[in-house]
């Protein structure tokens, strides 16, 4: 099962998924900001910006998914952004239940070299207040997101060990 869940990882359709998946959670995102009037937070933007990273690295990587070792790259750079969604989402979660104190500002907190909130408000900007968030499928909308980021995180976890078997093939 482990070999076809890799061999499966080598295929476009794939990183396509992968893609669309997450485009998909942005797609969500913006229809509670826009139709049901939820604003974000500045941590839920951050959580937005680390999810664009994963479906435009997701993207480029469908481009190049026959060479293993730009694969491999692409796997752990798209991991490496859903590490930042989820512990951003974690801490989003902590901030909600009221076991971390925080000092959440009403701007989004990109760096002065990257302020995607100007460059791209309709996606970036943070109208909400942290701590606040709505419900989304019996849970808070948090709380989803840590399971929806989690467990493909988790999958992409187990294909990228599972490249370490590769490796010495590709050496």
């Amino acid at each position: 099962m482990l070999d076809r869940f890799y061999r499966f990882s080598e295929k476009r359709l794939f990183w396509y998924l992968i893609a669309g998946y997450f485009f998909l959670m942005e797609m969500i995102a913006l229809f509670y900001q826009y139709v049901l009037d939820w604003y974000p937070c500045a941590l839920c933007v951050q959580v937005r910006a680390w999810v664009w990273g994963g479906v435009f690295t997701a993207l480029a990587t469908s481009f190049v998914h026959q060479k293993f070792w730009l694969r491999w790259a692409g796997l752990t750079l798209t991991g490496v952004f859903l590490s930042g969604a989820l512990y951003t989402s974690w801490y989003a979660w902590g901030v909600e239940r009221g076991t971390v104190v925080s000092s959440c500002t009403m701007g989004a907190g990109f760096p002065e070299f990257m302020p995607l909130d100007q460059w791209i408000p309709f996606l970036f900007r943070a109208d909400g207040f942290c701590g606040q968030s709505p419900p989304m499928l019996f849970l808070s909308m948090v709380e989803t997101l840590l399971i929806t980021i989690g467990l493909p995180l988790l999958a992409l976890l187990v294909i990228w060990l599972l490249n370490f078997r590769e490796m010495s093939r590709h050496a």
